[in-house]
């Protein structure tokens, strides 16, 4: 399952710039990223040279969605995302997003569901405002006088526009903290796993291991790579 991360932020603020540049940054470590931009347009779009979408996917992001008040464009890349027949598209159409690390949605201030970054447009925005009206807002992101607004409201996270790093490392966190508690891949694929599931492989693995000589009396992590032989026995599956 994704973590989910809204970039908000007034009109010309700076979002997709943030956002391409920190897929950049997670790609090259080998996150795996989607995006889906929203929009008060209500007439239907193409994909237009030198806009969002398109600079998105001249970026090489495989998956980019874009929000109309009617209307919702899906833009896939099928090369990228292993997509070669018509079975493959409706496969990967159902449950695509749960296999990426991180969706990024450009916008989506109203959507109280997902955790939010502000960029700040401009010095004089009213910030307490945004506050009130925003719902799981983690932090702020300013182009100037950084210091200044962390002495107005100390109790906020910020980070500089021009110096990603930081943003970088704290995305970066939030995606390891909302990893599943167990990572299951079948032929180096990974594949997603409810609650329920985790359950079933986690506490019974565990009483056993806990069972075996030279395992230490506290385990924080187990990792387990079971390479099967090339003939199973089909009466024992």
């Amino acid at each position: 399952m994704p973590f989910f991360l809204a970039i908000s932020g007034y009109h010309n603020a700076g979002k997709t710039i943030l956002a391409l540049s920190l897929y950049e940054t997670l790609r090259k470590k080998g996150y795996k990223i989607a995006v889906i931009k929203s929009s008060k347009e209500k007439d239907v779009l193409t994909d237009i040279p030198e806009k969002d979408t398109w600079l998105y996917r001249e970026a090489g992001i495989s998956a980019i969605g874009f929000f109309q008040e009617n209307l919702f464009t899906l833009y896939l890349n099928p090369k990228m995302i292993g997509i070669s027949s018509l079975k493959d598209w409706y496969t990967h159409f159902l449950s695509f997003f749960w296999s990426y690390d991180l969706v990024i949605l450009e916008s989506f201030k109203n959507l109280d569901l997902v955790h939010k970054i502000w960029v700040v447009k401009e010095d004089k925005e009213d910030l307490k405002k945004i506050k009130e009206n925003l719902k799981n807002l983690i932090g702020f992101v300013v182009k100037e006088n950084k210091r200044k607004w962390e002495s107005l409201y100390p109790e906020e996270k910020f980070f500089s526009f021009d110096e990603k790093n930081e943003l970088t490392r704290y995305v970066e966190e939030l995606i390891e903290m909302h990893q599943p508690r167990v990572l299951l891949k079948v032929n180096k694929k990974k594949i997603p796993l409810k609650g329920f599931v985790e359950d079933i492989l986690i506490y019974p693995l565990l009483g056993l291991v806990k069972a075996l000589k030279g395992v230490p009396e506290e385990i924080n992590e187990l990792e387990i790579k079971i390479k099967l032989p090339d003939k199973l026995d089909k009466e024992r599956i």
